[in-house]
């Protein structure tokens, strides 16, 4: 059974100026985790659509039905 969610603290004070003063500081992405970032993600994006151009071309091929997974 799952647990009752709890309520998001309210800041007050010195807690509240520390947290908007970090929200406002500005953290660069490097360049080069930039490109590595964007490169994974064509790498999956890539792999995710050859998988989903399978799987139709198996459902057109079985009726509508692809037998590698189960319709639950």
């Amino acid at each position: 059974m799952a647990r009752e969610i709890r309520e998001t603290p309210i800041l007050f004070g010195e807690d509240a100026r520390r947290f908007l003063a970090r929200m406002e500081e500005r953290h660069p992405e490097p360049p080069e985790l930039r490109a590595r970032r964007l490169r994974n993600y064509e790498i999956f994006k890539k792999a995710y659509e050859e998988g989903m151009a399978e799987q139709r071309a198996r459902e057109a091929a079985n009726g509508g039905i692809d037998p590698w997974f189960k319709k639950v």
